[in-house]
């Protein structure tokens, strides 16, 4: 499974008809992991990563206790629709 803690452990979103349905399903992941946005974490940044053939969404996101944690998200199946 994958826990999108490395690039080579990102999330994979598939079955998204647009970026704007993929971009929610990795919010919708982050959620169901850590509950709510922006009352249990925020979004601190989000980076896009071009590798040739795969890309990736990187978000940062900052806990309510001050922790930050980046998570690896596989956009390729999406991106660009």
């Amino acid at each position: 499974m994958n826990n999108g803690i490395t690039k080579e452990g990102a999330v994979i979103i598939r079955g998204a008809k647009d970026e704007t349905e993929g971009v929610d399903a990795e919010y919708n992941w982050l959620e169901e992991k850590f509950g709510k946005q922006n009352i249990s974490w925020e979004l601190n940044d989000q980076e896009l990563m071009d590798e040739g053939d795969r890309q990736f969404d990187l978000l940062k996101i900052k806990f309510k206790n001050g922790a930050f944690k980046t998570f690896w998200f596989d956009i390729t199946d999406f991106y660009g629709k």
